[in-house]
C-alpha cells in the first residue's frame, strides 16, 4: 500500500500536493478522459479500469500520483514513477481550467520535481506526445528535449533546476 502524505513548501504559497486516494479515482478518470488525445493511452477509461489501475498503483512503491491542491482544493494531478532508473513524470493534467494561467501547476511541478529528486536521486524525465500543447510549458519549467521519437519527445529536467524546500506531512488515507 502506497504512503499517504501531503507535500508543501514555504516557497510555494497556497499550492500543495496530496497523494491520491481512492476517493480521487473519479476525478482522475474524468480528467484523463477529457484530455486523452494528449496521452499515450487514448481509450476511454471506465470506472472499472480506473479501479483496477488504482489497485495496481497502490502496490508500486516508487509510483507517486498526486492531486494538485490550490488552497486545499483539488484542481489537477501529476505523477512520477521510477522507470528505467529515472524519475518519469506522467499524467500532468489541469483538471479545472478556471485555475489555469495562475502558476498553480508550475508551482506544483517545482514541488513534485524537488521531491522526486530528493526521493529517488535520479534524473527527472518525461515523454510528451508531439501533439500535446503543453510542450512549451514543460520547457518553461526547465525541461529540455533530449530525443525526438516518432510521436513524442523525450525530455529531461535540467541539472541546473533549483529545487524548492519540501515539507512532508503524513496524512490518513
Amino acid at each position: 500500500m502506497n504512503e499517504s502524505f501531503l507535500l508543501e513548501s514555504p516557497a510555494l504559497a497556497e499550492v500543495s500536493l496530496r497523494t491520491a486516494a481512492p476517493s480521487d479515482c473519479e476525478d482522475l478518470r474524468a480528467w484523463k478522459n477529457d484530455h486523452r488525445q494528449y496521452f499515450f493511452f487514448q481509450d476511454i477509461i471506465t470506472p472499472e479500469m480506473q479501479q483496477k489501475w488504482f489497485a495496481a498503483y497502490q502496490d508500486r512503491p516508487d509510483d507517486f500520483m498526486f492531486m494538485v491542491l490550490d488552497r486545499g482544493q483539488a484542481v489537477g494531478c501529476m505523477a512520477f514513477r521510477l522507470r528505467d532508473e529515472q524519475a518519469d513524470v506522467y499524467n500532468v493534467i489541469l483538471g479545472s481550467p478556471q485555475h489555469g494561467g495562475r502558476g498553480v501547476m508550475a508551482k506544483a511541478m517545482a514541488l513534485m520535481c524537488s521531491f522526486a529528486r530528493e526521493r529517488l536521486n535520479r534524473p527527472v524525465v518525461a515523454r510528451v506526445l508531439k501533439v500535446n500543447p503543453a510542450m512549451g510549458w514543460y520547457q518553461r519549467r526547465g525541461f529540455a528535449i533530449e530525443a525526438e521519437e516518432d510521436v513524442h519527445y523525450f525530455i529531461r529536467l535540467a541539472e541546473g533546476f533549483s529545487p524548492v524546500p519540501v515539507a512532508r506531512k503524513e496524512i490518513d488515507a
